[in-house]
């Protein structure tokens, strides 16, 4: 609880009214307790809140005293302090990725028709939702790595950076406050040129690291050019296919032993600085093969080593765990905001550009549309809340836990188990009256305001 407290005092600032901190406080420990995700009523059930006080938890994610753009800043100074924080060759490692939600909403702002391009099945191959960017921050605690999340957002088509040159402008501006380098590692969605210019305009701050895709091609320096020889040099040399390098040269690979995906075995890896045409300049590319198959990766740092490259592509994996804790545990995503003043759309994908939907108060929808960002963002805290303590505090989160787990994990205990036990000692705290500010929020909630006026009546008449 000290812990949590401290983290909550840190958070304080980002909020203009005591009021709002005071309904954050409560929201968050809704979404700990809560035990189903039907939206902002199940935080009242989870806490016996006063139903009365349902209209202000909506209002509280419609408020102008707090945003999401003013939270994370101090969400990530937080986290940055944290003894768990990875660092690899004097540099931050910032996950990145996209994730797609489903939304039926035809008044809901910001929804567009998405295209199915990952491998789950659960999604068809079009259909309407959000489509997020995220970024977390890796983390390390006795041999287990994890995804810290550090900033979500909804890209919008009319933005005018792409969704992929979005997170690197994000992870550059994180890096500028921290004072710190950082390695970005995204997937192969992201190996476009725009993706690493906008990494060189950091100037060295910012390096990506990012898999090929497999028909990547690349050059190597052109041959210097012949005395007195006439016309415009050449600007690229001999075109490699990269892909094809692993059966034609299979004597310039080097075997040593590499941890894939927590197993230890032999890799061999050939590592290649060759021109790329679509950032018209050197990209380190390193291929790699394992038993899990062949691999590609391209970085924008030419001094990187390929060992080192392999560690930190295959901890991008963990993003993908934080997306499924998000969703599956916390419910962060079954939200239900919309807008009345938005004009109905067809639940039907459709094809091509579409002209966005007509609000008749946009100030009112982009506001709706902010509610969403920071229904997001308080579920982002409490897993990145989650995720600090149970590699913190394991040993404290499984006695407070209490449950049976037929496969216990290792030193560090999972999101469910941490989640279970931080629900036990709040639930716990509020049955004995604990004197601690974050029950005394929620016990002044749990009584309607009616009977809070009627027992201030009755303890003015006891002292007249």
């Amino acid at each position: 609880m000290g812990y949590l407290e401290g983290l909550l005092r840190a958070l304080r600032p980002a909020f203009t009214r005591e009021a709002t901190f005071a309904w954050f406080v409560v929201a968050l420990a809704g979404v700990v307790t809560r035990q189903e995700v039907y939206g902002v009523s199940s935080i009242v059930r989870a806490l016996s809140l006063a139903p009365v006080y349902y209209p202000a938890l909506l209002h509280f994610f419609h408020s102008t005293a707090w945003t999401a753009e003013r939270l994370y800043p101090h969400w990530e100074d937080w986290l940055i302090r944290q003894p768990v924080v990875e660092a690899a060759a004097g540099r931050v490692v910032l996950l990145g990725d996209h994730t797609k939600q489903p939304k039926d909403g035809r008044r809901m702002p910001g929804v567009t028709t998405l295209h199915q391009d990952s491998e789950t099945s659960s999604k068809p191959s079009f259909f309407r939702g959000h489509h997020w960017g995220c970024l977390s921050l890796l983390g390390q605690a006795h041999g287990q790595r994890f995804a810290l999340p550090l900033w979500a957002e909804i890209h919008l088509d009319d933005s005018s950076d792409s969704r992929a040159t979005r997170l690197v402008n994000i992870a550059g501006q994180i890096g500028l406050r921290w004072g710190r380098p950082l390695f970005l590692v995204l997937d192969a969605f992201f190996a476009v040129g725009p993706v690493f210019a906008a990494a060189a305009a950091t100037q060295g701050a910012l390096h990506i690291l990012t898999r090929a895709k497999k028909n990547v091609v690349a050059y190597r320096q052109p041959p210097p050019p012949r005395p007195h020889q006439k016309g415009r040099r050449r600007v690229y040399g001999r075109k490699l296919q990269l892909m094809k390098l692993f059966d034609t040269r299979p004597q310039d690979f080097r075997s040593a032993e590499a941890v894939v995906y927590q197993k230890k075995e032999t890799v061999r890896y050939l590592v290649l600085d060759l021109l790329w045409k679509p950032v018209k300049g050197l990209v380190r590319f390193i291929l790699i093969e394992t038993s899990r198959g062949r691999i590609i990766l391209m970085s924008s740092d030419l001094t990187l080593e390929p060992l080192l490259a392999l560690s930190l592509y295959t901890a991008r994996v963990r993003i993908e765990s934080l997306f499924a804790s998000v969703k599956n545990l916390l419910g962060g995503l079954a939200y239900h905001f919309w807008s009345k003043y938005l004009a109905p759309v067809s639940r039907r994908p459709r094809r091509g550009s579409q002209p966005a939907p007509v609000s008749s108060r946009p100030d009112r929808t982009a506001n709706t549309l902010a509610a969403i960002q920071k229904f997001m963002a308080l579920h982002l805290i409490v897993l990145g809340a989650l995720q600090l303590m149970a590699a913190l505090f394991g040993d404290v989160v499984r006695d407070q836990a209490r449950c049976w787990l037929r496969t216990p994990g290792g030193a560090v205990p999972s999101d469910f188990v941490t989640r279970t036990a931080l629900a036990n000692l709040l639930l716990a705290n509020i049955r004995v009256l604990a004197k601690n500010p974050v029950i005394a929020l929620i016990r002044r909630r749990q009584i309607t305001p009616e009977k809070t006026a009627e027992k201030k009546v009755a303890r003015k008449r006891r002292a007249a």
